[in-house]
């Protein structure tokens, strides 16, 4: 996002400020909503009592949040916590975003994965909220939604927790960016190979095999660099995905197990344990081995 202004619009001070409720959006045990907002929508100025993450998909428009106002173009995005007051105005015709919706209880309890302060940090503007969306991002993001607008029941829940991960995920990158940056590259990217459920089912020294360098020099490089040890950052990784999983699918224990490599389910169990302060039956009381 861009040119942030001061104009008159901006300068004065929200006089009106409706609610939108999660009940107006979210039927219940649903957790995300998504709509597409046109230009000709303008619900005025508001807050919401429920998460809500927009991108621009077409056109630009003058968005009005906190006072301030931005000109937003395709590919920018923002995530709105229930303290922001926002408003969509001067749209051109063909503008168009898109809106998830999520109840905030179930939003936080994917932030309190990766932190427990993450979700205060949010709210209290320590993170910043808006960030451009690459068209690769986008279609993967719109490919996602898919079963939530077909009304997929079977699979609703699962790509609902995979959807706010992700945008969970692309704004740490984000936050993240610069503090990334000095690390070595190749350290990056060995972080990127760790934190994609594609790989949980590789070893660790299959991973390591990868790059031009000795394992010993790597596991002491990334354990100066990121503060902890490589098995110690793939587990934990390994443990948010299984955290996810418990919580919006319909897969045992013991078929998390296989999906990230754990051969032993007692091991399982501690490491979970270690995680999250609970076991997996208490995150997911149906699981079953």
């Amino acid at each position: 996002m861009n040119n942030t202004q001061n104009t008159d619009i901006s300068n004065k001070p929200f006089v009106t400020n409706e609610e939108l409720r999660e009940e107006d959006f979210l039927i219940k045990d649903q957790n995300i909503f998504t709509h597409m907002i046109y230009c000709y929508e303008d619900p005025g100025v508001h807050h919401h009592s429920f998460i809500e993450f927009f991108y621009v998909l077409d056109g630009s428009c003058l968005h009005l949040i906190n006072n301030e106002t931005q000109t937003i173009r395709c590919g920018d995005a923002c995530l709105l916590m229930p303290n922001d007051t926002h408003r969509f105005q001067q749209c051109e015709l063909c503008y168009l975003h898109r809106d998830i919706i999520f109840r905030t209880s179930y939003f936080k309890s994917f932030c309190d994965l990766y932190s427990p302060n993450l979700f205060d940090s949010l709210i209290n503007g320590v993170y910043k909220k808006d960030l451009r969306l690459s068209n690769q991002q986008i279609n993967q993001l719109e490919s996602l939604i898919q079963p939530i607008i077909c009304d997929d029941k079977q699979n609703t829940d699962l790509f609902a927790g995979i959807i706010c991960s992700y945008i969970i995920n692309a704004l740490i990158e984000h936050n993240k960016h610069i503090e990334y940056t000095k690390f070595p590259a190749w350290v990056s990217r060995l972080m990127s190979v760790l934190s994609s459920p594609k790989n949980f089912k590789l070893d660790q020294q299959t991973v390591m095999r990868s790059f031009s360098y000795t394992p010993e020099y790597i596991c002491r490089t990334f354990k100066k660099t990121v503060g902890k040890t490589i098995t110690d950052y793939f587990n934990e990784q390994k443990m948010k995905y299984a955290y996810s999983l418990l919580q919006s699918s319909n897969y045992s224990i013991e078929q998390i197990c296989e999906r990230i490599n754990f051969g032993s389910i007692p091991y399982f169990y501690r490491m979970f344990k270690k995680h999250f302060n609970m076991t997996p039956r208490e995150v997911s009381p149906s699981a079953e081995k």
